[in-house]
């Protein structure tokens, strides 16, 4: 049985998936530039540990401090 994605509750696939740092849910998140997936969250670097992470768009609109420092990625946030 195929996992479920926590934001829009279709299939994931095996490769453009992603775990939010916040809630820990998995998430369609494209891989390369020609995935066919929609992002479902957003590429995120924190500038006090320089790192990059991952974060699910309802995360995101629940944190919006976060905004800030979130990479674009040429998807669009609801």
């Amino acid at each position: 049985m195929a996992e479920i994605c926590d934001v829009c509750g279709e299939p994931l696939d095996e490769d453009n998936v992603s775990r939010c740092l916040i809630c820990g849910g998995k998430f369609h998140m494209a891989w390369s530039i020609d995935a066919p997936v929609k992002n479902c969250g957003q590429a995120w670097f924190d500038e006090r540990y320089c790192s990059l992470g991952f974060i699910c768009t309802p995360c995101i609109n629940e944190n919006p401090q976060l905004r800030r420092s979130l990479i674009e990625t040429g998807g669009t946030l609801p």
